[in-house]
C-alpha cells in the first residue's frame, strides 16, 4: 500500500470514527479516549480508538525505547495516525506592495515572484500502545514524554 493510499485509509478511518461517536456508548468511549489522549488531535485520537479502543498510553517505536526503556513486542501490530509534514515549495505569486495590494507592471498585469512557502500536508506514522511493549516499569506520570 503506498503513502497515499495509507493516508487515505486514514482519513476514512477518521470519518467512520466521526459517524459512530454519535451513538451514546461510542461517544462515552470517545470521551474517555481523549482524556487519555489529551495531547493528540481530534483526528488522531478517533484513529487511535477505531484500532484499540483499550489503548491508554500511545507512542512511536523508538520513543519507547529511547524515552522509557521499554521495548516493542514481537509480533505487535502497530496504529497508525496521521503527521504532518512540513515542505518549503517555490510558487509563483503576484507581488504585493507593503499594504497587500498587487504592484502592476505597464500593461497593469501583476508582476509575479517567486516565493518560498511552507506546505504542509499529512503522512502517516505507527505508534504502539504501552500493552503492546516490555520493559521497564514507567513510574510517575511526570516522565511521559511520547515525542
Amino acid at each position: 500500500m503506498t503513502k497515499e493510499e495509507k493516508t487515505k485509509q486514514a482519513f476514512e478511518m477518521i470519518e467512520q470514527g466521526v459517524k459512530d461517536v454519535y451513538s451514546s456508548d461510542n461517544f462515552r468511549k470517545y470521551l474517555s479516549c481523549c482524556s487519555k489522549f489529551h495531547s493528540y488531535s481530534l483526528n488522531n485520537t478517533l484513529l487511535i480508538l477505531a484500532q484499540k479502543p483499550d489503548a491508554t498510553l500511545v507512542a512511536g517505536y523508538n520513543a519507547w525505547q529511547h524515552n522509557f526503556n521499554r521495548h516493542v513486542d514481537k509480533g505487535e501490530k502497530g496504529l497508525m495516525i496521521l503527521a504532518p509534514v512540513t515542505s518549503k515549495i517555490t510558487q509563483l505569486m503576484d507581488k504585493s506592495d507593503e499594504d497587500g495590494n498587487p504592484v502592476l507592471d505597464e500593461n497593469g498585469d501583476p508582476i509575479k515572484e517567486e516565493r518560498v512557502i511552507n506546505q504542509l500536508r499529512f503522512t502517516t506514522t505507527t505508534v504502539f500502545d504501552i500493552s503492546q511493549t516490555s520493559g521497564e516499569p514507567l513510574g510517575t506520570m511526570s516522565r511521559f514524554k511520547t515525542t
